[in-house]
This record gives C-alpha cells, sequence and structure tokens, in this order.
C-alpha cells in the first residue's frame, strides 16, 4: 500500500474515533450529571432513630414521657414566683430560644423551654400534628412539672398557634399571653380537611423536592440580616437526620385550621396579650395579619422591632428583652 493510500485510512479511522468521542463523551458527561442530580433529588437525610439508646447521648435537659410520646425539656429557676414558657416554631426546636431562655434564667426567673413532638429531642409519632396535640402536650407537660401557677408564655411563629389554642382552653393558667412574630391570624378560606394523615407517597415526594434539599440553607431567610449568623443552617442540618421529622412537618402543614374562635374566647377571657414583631419580617408579614389581630384581640398590644425579621429576639435581643423584661413583666432587673 502506498504511503498516501495508508495515511488517508489512518486519517479516516481518526476521523471515526474522533466522531464517535465527540458523541460519546459528552453523552457519558449528561448521564453521569443526571445520575448525580437524581441522587441529590432522592437523597433521604433521616438515619437517626429518637430511642431509648438516642437519649441516653442527649446529656443536657431531662425527658418525660407524655400520652403522645418522650418529650425534651429544660427547666431552671423551679422554684421562682414568675415562670416563663417559650414555645418555638414550626421547625426548630428549643434551642432557637437561646437568648431569651439565658437572659430570663439569669435574671432569675423560671424559664422552660421544650421541644414539641417531631421537633428536636423530643419523639416524632405517627400521628396528627395539630393545635390539639401541641395544646395536649403544653399541658401535660405543665401538670408533670407540678406547674399550677398562672404562666408567661410565649409563641413564636407557629408557636403562636399551639399557644392560642393552649389560652383558649385554659385561660385560668395564663399571666400573660405572647405572641412573636406569630402564625395562625390569616383568614383561612380554603376548606381544610381534618384530621389529616401524611402517605408514604406524600414524605417520598417531598425528600425529592428542592425544598428539602435546600430546607437547611433556608433558615437564613429568617433574618433580616443573615451574617452574623453564618453557620446557623449547620446546627438544622442535625434535625434534619432524625427519622419522623418530615413526616411532623407535612402532617402540621396539612392541619392547620383556622383560629378565629380561640383568638375571640382569649379577647373574652380578659387575658392580657401582648404580640412582639420584627418590622422586616418576611415569614409572617406584620401587614397582612394586623387588621386579623386586631379584630380578634382588639386589647392586643404590639411592638414593632425595626431592623428585624422573623426573629427579633435573635436579631435585636437587647430591645426585645426590654420589651419582655421590662415593658410586658414590668421588672427591674
Amino acid at each position: 500500500m502506498s504511503a498516501k493510500k495508508s495515511f488517508a485510512k489512518k486519517l479516516k479511522s481518526m476521523n471515526v474515533k474522533t466522531c464517535i468521542s465527540a458523541i460519546f463523551i459528552p453523552m457519558v458527561l449528561l448521564i453521569s450529571c443526571a445520575i448525580k442530580e437524581n441522587a441529590t433529588n432522592s437523597i433521604d437525610f433521616e438515619t437517626v432513630t429518637k430511642d431509648e439508646k438516642f437519649r441516653t447521648t442527649i446529656h443536657t435537659g431531662n425527658f418525660v414521657k407524655l400520652s403522645a410520646g418522650y418529650t425534651y425539656y429544660e427547666f431552671e429557676n423551679r422554684d421562682a414566683d414568675t415562670i416563663i414558657v417559650m414555645v418555638h416554631g414550626f421547625s426548630v426546636p428549643s434551642y432557637i430560644w437561646d437568648s431569651t431562655y439565658q437572659a430570663a434564667s439569669t435574671r432569675g426567673y423560671g424559664a422552660l423551654r421544650y421541644d414539641t413532638y417531631g421537633r428536636g429531642y423530643s419523639d416524632c409519632p405517627d400521628v396528627v400534628y395539630d393545635v390539639a396535640l401541641f395544646s395536649a402536650q403544653l399541658k401535660e407537660l405543665l401538670d408533670h412539672l407540678n406547674i399550677v401557677k398562672p404562666i408567661n408564655v410565649m409563641g413564636l411563629s407557629d408557636g403562636g398557634r399551639t399557644i392560642s389554642a393552649f389560652a383558649a382552653q385554659y385561660p385560668e393558667r395564663i399571666k400573660n399571653l405572647i405572641y412573636v412574630d406569630a402564625a395562625g391570624f390569616h383568614t383561612r378560606t380554603d376548606s381544610v380537611t381534618h384530621p389529616a394523615w401524611v402517605t408514604e407517597e406524600e414524605i417520598k415526594t417531598f425528600k425529592q423536592s428542592d425544598r428539602y434539599a435546600t430546607m437547611a440553607s433556608g433558615q437564613l431567610g429568617d433574618f433580616y440580616d443573615s451574617i452574623p449568623f453564618r453557620g446557623w443552617d449547620k446546627k438544622y442540618r442535625e434535625l434534619m437526620r432524625h427519622q419522623g421529622f418530615v413526616r411532623a412537618l407535612i402532617s402540621t402543614n396539612k392541619n392547620r385550621t383556622d383560629l378565629e374562635r380561640d383568638h375571640r374566647k382569649i379577647a373574652a377571657s380578659g387575658i392580657p396579650v401582648f404580640a412582639i414583631w420584627g418590622e422586616h419580617d418576611t415569614v409572617v408579614k406584620l401587614e397582612e395579619v394586623r387588621a386579623t389581630l386586631f379584630n380578634r384581640i382588639p386589647d392586643a398590644k404590639l411592638f414593632v422591632i425595626p431592623t428585624a425579621g422573623h426573629l427579633p429576639h435573635m436579631e435585636q435581643t437587647k430591645d426585645f428583652n426590654t420589651i419582655l423584661f421590662q415593658d410586658i413583666l414590668g421588672s427591674k432587673r
């Protein structure tokens, strides 16, 4: 074979290989990316069971077995005359109250915080997560701790729903009712099927969603300025490892009933009601609920904290503490 023909044949072979590579390599990369994307979307963070062994690894606070499962709580200055009970919100458990809990304890107040069912260290029972469940949990915890004197109870965000239901049922157990950027004041026009159970398909679908993958980083959106709170999302990732967490969140969302009747009962009871709000809250926007708040509870006293988002007690701790301890509780300490 002549050198010219041999070169032509070799060139032809190289072109074929080049063409194959041009098609095959991008295809492999595309498939690889698709596999990785699918793996990301299908990831299940829930690998930890909150059983007896798990509870032995927790070296803070205490556990008590209530009717729906074990509840984690912390209680300082138990013999104090004035007790402040702190109810956290939708998904971040009782550590969200760190600054307020420490301030109350230091000032000598009885300070009680706990994890609601499905959150933090408390059990994740397979039940309907509604205000009846959370109100019952609070009552049982108070009874267990033999707290019979009227309490100052604070509800942050979704915790506002819990304290509304509790106060409407047991007004005699409330000294002051304190809402902090509270949920429950939106007027509901949709019809809610209650009780609504959560299916395995709903859990699977949620765990394949972008929302699930970005839940931790999304917590930074609660702040007006998240820069001072870098690392806040990392703590949340630990919560996502607890089995039953997603079920609890979905169930809570599906079982949000209207609270207008409870709010009007509270107003009629004469309980002192206070509301503290971050001016720049984008989670529960004050302007969307202000009219409803005062329509249902006309005598509520509102405090608005500037330069704060959904968590004013964290972003503007000094201002928040002044309102809580001086303006509401009348403390000189």
